[in-house]
């Protein structure tokens, strides 16, 4: 390793030591795991990997987060067990008993929507939640949840057409623009609320030994659409983040547009590459690969849509990521009140602490950048 990585990494180290220390009472920031306490629960979890002391911290947000959603508590628990061996056995088995009655009991619906089975609320991310917890309750829940997600990706007949199973019909847009940008509905393409976030899972499952009837060849439905979508010019290889109806039907192309953990280039690489693995699919895992050394901007320094996120992706596929490295750590702002701000869609900035879109999260990829162990983005579907 050279000097300067080594360099790199040690500032990484100190800046995710620095927004943590920042990040130790922030007052009453709600329950949710992305914006919440227990986000910072998981960011104060994994820099006890470093000093011990934090594990405290943790449990002080724990415990400030009240009465929450099971899968907002499980993923600092996990962080916290795999530093230090194990601890909070009850939690996790009453967290584990509620998340799979939450997925035994989800509704069957004729027509999905991204919300059904995406990473944020829907069952793949709960689904990685009862696979990392384990144990025979959450793995029998978690065989329901995938063979959900296979059945996903089985064609449907609208309009005459047969399609792939995850388009998403107009009136089930949570927002009146998806209808006018798509009036006759669209397949998301996305790692965070789109079909790339079932194929994360299902290669993690499949890597993991866990298979239901029909996954591989659910697998490589969702692998050969991606690769259809791909798009490649002088700017390197990319994706769009959703594909209309109308496009779908005629072929036509899509250009990439966005390349963030959340949609675009960055989440789709990493499933293909993910899928591609288990498959044994070299040229489509050597295209996820290309796309993430050159992925293009991203919009400010946090996770869900900048470039904490490209360095988290990038350094569980193993590509070097120094260059992201190195516009994150000049991103850091001392007088900003948690070191990191979070770049708005209207251009704009704002002070937030969390960890989808705020400090925290930034914090967590630089130390994975780093080398802290710490299996934090779990609830991200990239380990």
């Amino acid at each position: 390793m050279s000097t300067a990585v080594v360099t790199r990494r040690a500032r990484a180290q100190e800046i995710a030591l620095e927004v943590g220390d920042r990040l130790r009472s922030v007052g009453d920031r709600g329950p949710g795991l992305f914006d919440g306490h227990p986000g910072l629960a998981v960011l104060h979890a994994a820099l006890s990997a470093w000093d011990p002391a934090r594990a405290a911290v943790a449990h002080a947000h724990l415990a400030a987060s009240g009465e929450v959603a099971p899968e907002a508590v499980v993923p600092a628990v996990l962080v916290h067990r795999a530093v230090h061996g194990g601890g909070y056995d009850g939690l996790m088995r009453k967290a584990g008993a509620a998340l799979a009655e939450v997925c035994e009991s989800w509704p069957q619906r004729d027509r999905p929507a991204a919300a059904d089975y995406d990473v944020i609320s829907g069952l793949a991310g709960k689904g990685r939640l009862l696979l990392a917890l384990g144990g025979d309750r959450c793995l029998t829940a978690l065989e329901g949840v995938l063979e959900r997600l296979v059945a996903l990706t089985r064609p449907v007949l609208v309009d005459g057409h047969e399609v792939p199973g995850w388009w998403c019909a107009p009136e089930r847009y949570a927002v009146d623009a998806d209808r006018e940008r798509y009036p006759r509905g669209d397949f998301d393409a996305g790692l965070a609320h789109g079909i790339s976030g079932p194929l994360a899972l299902l290669s993690l499952a499949h890597q993991r030994g866990l298979r239901v009837a029909g996954m591989t060849d659910a697998m490589r439905v969702v692998v050969d659409w991606l690769l259809r979508w791909s798009w490649t010019d002088e700017s390197g290889v990319g994706w769009p983040s959703r594909v209309g109806f109308d496009a779908q039907v005629r072929g036509s192309a899509v250009p990439a547009l966005r390349s963030a953990w959340c949609y675009g280039t960055a989440g789709v690489a990493h499933a293909l590459h993910l899928a591609a693995t288990e498959l044994g699919d070299a040229g489509a895992a050597g295209l996820a690969v290309a796309a993430m050394r050159r992925p293009g901007p991203a919009e400010g320094p946090t996770v869900c849509h900048g470039d904490a996120g490209l360095l988290q992706v990038s350094t569980r596929m193993g590509v070097p990521a120094d260059r992201v490295a190195d516009r994150v750590l000049a991103a850091f702002d001392p007088s900003a009140p948690f070191g990191f701000r979070h770049r708005l869609h209207t251009g704009g900035w704002a002070d937030e602490p969390g960890l989808l879109q705020g400090a925290a999260g930034v914090a967590l990829a630089l130390a994975s950048y780093a080398g802290n162990p710490a299996p934090w983005d779990v609830a991200l579907l990239l380990a």
